[in-house]
């Protein structure tokens, strides 16, 4: 098994630009870890850190889900209870956007603000404060409703904020105090710590060093950053092969939400996409994510208990990274988990 997994990442590694590709593999008999690309350190490679990209959505999906379990928020809050002063941007024709909209993405928000201005490509949304989305919600007016999938990192983004606000603390903390510390992830985190910067994965773009990914408006849309330990720990626990007091949360944003479509084959949980797959017909829930330095992705058959996390710093055409940021072509981890996936379905 080892040997195949290995050949999978090798076909898509690619010497020449330094890229470096992680796969972790969970089920019942335990981890698996495999790596290209790494050079030999001090450092095991499950504790390396990565940018785990839009995977936070799966983050803001499961902290909602504990602030309903808590009677704090519910998932058909109108999010003009919460921010009323945007209210023509979240209502139109008497009907309201909830909180529920956002995290499904049919909410049919833009998938960036339109307001952006990029000032330094290798970190485009770094620059985007908080005062910008503020102008951004001011001057946007949802002009219809239509219930259809629309992916928006907007959307999730403000629920993220929102969700904060509502318990009087920083993303960061509620994402730390709600999930990470009742499962013990250590390495799950926005701002990285002096500490660990010596585990950092660094990717690069035409030999110069791509910063670390920041978000400041939008950091539940894709702003964590994490480690193969933390992430196999996360699919673990989702998958009930561990003992934690998140099950029932994880549960319900497993749930396939009615009359909510991707496409044909792929429905929406909360967070999660749902994709029936193709040899096996089992469920796989799953999402990507991509920053200018890292394609991941994380999946899951419940039905197999069994799991994958990838991250890659695989570089992309400029041509075909643009068509993967508006959804339309496979990001490279997203085509090594298909690879992985038809190899473990015949084991």
């Amino acid at each position: 098994m080892e040997a195949r997994i290995k050949d999978i990442l090798l076909s898509k590694h690619n010497r020449s630009n330094d890229s470096k590709i992680l796969l972790g593999i969970v089920n019942q008999k335990g981890r698996q870890i495999y790596s290209v690309g790494i050079n030999e350190s001090h450092i095991p490679i499950e504790d390396m850190i990565f940018e785990i990209g839009s995977i936070s959505k799966v983050f803001t999906a499961a902290l909602l889900q504990t602030m309903i379990r808590d009677n704090i928020v519910q998932l058909n809050d109108p999010v003009n209870k919460f921010l009323p002063k945007y209210v023509q941007a979240f209502s139109t024709d008497g009907k309201e956007i909830n909180l529920k909209d956002l995290i499904t993405h049919h909410a049919t928000l833009p998938r960036y603000p339109t307001n952006i201005k990029v000032k330094d490509k290798m970190n485009p949304f770094a620059s985007y404060r908080t005062e910008d989305l503020d102008r951004f919600l001011s001057n946007f007016k949802l002009k219809r409703y239509k219930r259809k999938f629309k992916y928006s990192n907007v959307g999730v983004g403000i629920l993220g904020n929102l969700l904060a606000s509502a318990l009087d603390t920083e993303y960061e903390e509620a994402i730390n105090t709600r999930i990470c510390k009742p499962l013990g992830m250590h390495d799950t985190y926005v701002h990285l710590r002096d500490i660990d910067r010596q585990k950092v994965i660094v990717s690069y773009m035409k030999n110069k060093e791509i910063p670390s990914f920041s978000a400041p408006a939008l950091q539940g849309a894709g702003i964590l950053k994490s480690t193969l330990n933390d992430m196999l720990t996360f699919l673990e626990a989702n998958l009930g092969l561990t003992d934690h007091p998140l099950q029932q949360v994880f549960n319900q944003t497993h749930k396939i939400q009615s009359n909510i479509n991707v496409d044909n084959n792929t429905q929406m949980g909360l967070g999660w996409m749902v994709t029936k797959d193709k040899e096996t017909k089992n469920n796989i829930h799953w999402h990507n994510g991509g920053t200018v330095g890292f394609n991941t992705y994380i999946g899951m058959k419940k039905e197999k208990k069994m799991g994958i996390i990838i991250a890659t710093t695989k570089k992309h055409s400029t041509w075909k990274l643009v068509k993967i940021l508006l959804g339309l072509n496979k990001p490279i981890a997203d085509e090594i988990a298909a690879k992985v996936y038809s190899y473990l379905s015949t084991k």
